[in-house]
C-alpha cells in the first residue's frame, strides 16, 4: 500500500466531512446519495468512480455501488458490493437503519451480492465533528481524534450487521466493528495474523499463507475486512467445519472452509470469492473508457460528460455505478 493511495481516500473523507459539518452548521442535514456525489471524485487518480446513466439504464437509487481494488503490477483484484448507510440521532438515540423495506432492501444487497460473486457491504457516513460532536471518543483519546475524524466514512460487511435488528444495536456494532475507509489502505496500520476458529484445520498453502502472512494491495484490503469478520464468528459457539466447499470462476482460492458460523451462509465463500486473479472483463472495458488529453481521470468521474453506459455485463444488476481503486 501506498501514501499516495491514503491520501486519495484522505481527501475524500474531508470532503465528506466538510459537506456534512457545513450542512448540520445550516440545520440542513445531510443524505448518502450527496455526501456521495460531493466526495467521490476527490480521490482521483487513485480512485475513479464510474456512475451509471440512471435515466436510461437503472433504477437504483445512489447507494449501491460495485468496488474493485486493483493490483496494477499482478493483475489480482478484490470485488465488493457497497450500500452506502448514515448514521442517525433522534433524541438521545444513535442508529444505522438497514432495514429498509421491512428488510427487502437488505435481502436485494444480499442476492445481487451473490450474483456478482462478491462480498456485501456498507459503506456508513457516520457525520462529521458537527453532527458527532456529542460522542465519546472510541478509541482511548480526546474526540475529534483522528481515529474518531476516520469514522466519518467506514465500512463494514452485511454479514455482520444482518443478524441485528435494532437500529440502535446496528450503530453500536458500526462505532465498534467498521473499518474506517482510510485505515483499509494505511501502510502504517499492520494487520497482522487472522486468528479464525478453522487456522488449524487449513493445510500449509496459499489461504493458510494470506491468513498468517503479511500481505499487499487488495489482499491486504479484503485481509482486514475479513479479520473484522472473524472477530466476530470468534464469539459464537457452534462448531467450525472442517470440510470444503470450491469456488468456481476466477476465485484465487479455489477451495475454502464450509463453515457457517452464526452467519446466513459459508463465510469464507461469501467474502473470498471476491478475491480473483484477475478483473472481469467490464473492468476492462471501463479501465479504457479515459479521458484522451488527461489519463489521470475519467471524464464521467470529473462530470464533464454525464455518466457512462452501464455495461452489458452490468445490466438489470442493481448497482448504481463503480469503483476502481488501482493500488
Amino acid at each position: 500500500m501506498t501514501d499516495e493511495v491514503l491520501d486519495a481516500f484522505t481527501r475524500i473523507r474531508h470532503a465528506a466531512e466538510t459537506h456534512m459539518d457545513e450542512r448540520d452548521r445550516g440545520l440542513l442535514g445531510w443524505s448518502e446519495e450527496t455526501v456521495t456525489e460531493v466526495c467521490s471524485h476527490q480521490g482521483l487518480p487513485q480512485v475513479q468512480v464510474i456512475p451509471f446513466n440512471r435515466n436510461q439504464e437503472g433504477k437504483a437509487v445512489g447507494a449501491d455501488y460495485l468496488w474493485w481494488w486493483l493490483d496494477k503490477s499482478s493483475g489480482v483484484c478484490f470485488g465488493m458490493l457497497v450500500q452506502a448507510k448514515r448514521l442517525e440521532h433522534v433524541g438521545n438515540r444513535w442508529t444505522v437503519d438497514i432495514r429498509h423495506r421491512n428488510g427487502e432492501q437488505l435481502e436485494d444487497l444480499y442476492a445481487t451480492a451473490k450474483w456478482l460473486e462478491v462480498p456485501a457491504m456498507y459503506g456508513v457516513y457516520t457525520g462529521g465533528t458537527v453532527f458527532r460532536a456529542e460522542l465519546p471518543c472510541f478509541h482511548d483519546d480526546e474526540p475529534p481524534c483522528l481515529s474518531c475524524r476516520r469514522m466519518a466514512v467506514s465500512v463494514i460487511s452485511a454479514y455482520q450487521l444482518g443478524a441485528i435488528w435494532s437500529p440502535a444495536d446496528t450503530a453500536a456494532t458500526v462505532f465498534s466493528e467498521s473499518i474506517p475507509l482510510e485505515d483499509l489502505v494505511d501502510p502504517q496500520r499492520s494487520v497482522g495474523a487472522v486468528w479464525d476458529v478453522n487456522l488449524e484445520e487449513i493445510p500449509p498453502g496459499p489461504l493458510r499463507d494470506f491468513l498468517v502472512l503479511d500481505q499487499d494491495g487488495p489482499l491486504e484490503v479484503a485481509k482486514r475486512i475479513f479479520q473484522a469478520v472473524c472477530k466476530q464468528r470468534s464469539g459464537a459457539f457452534s462448531a467450525a467445519s472442517a470440510e470444503a466447499i470450491t469456488l468456481a470462476g476466477e476465485a484465487l482460492f479455489p477451495e475454502v472452509p464450509e463453515d457457517t458460523g452464526h452467519f446466513r451462509g459459508p463465510y469464507y465463500r461469501h467474502f473470498l470469492q471476491g478475491l480473483r486473479t484477475s478483473a472481469p472483463d467490464y473492468v476492462r472495458d471501463l479501465q479504457r473508457w479515459q479521458t484522451p488529453d488527461d489519463n489521470m481521470a475519467y471524464v464521467i468521474s470529473a462530470g464533464q460528460s454525464g455518466p457512462a453506459r452501464r455495461p452489458r455485463a452490468l445490466r438489470g444488476v442493481g448497482v448504481d455505478g463503480v469503483v476502481l481503486v488501482t493500488l
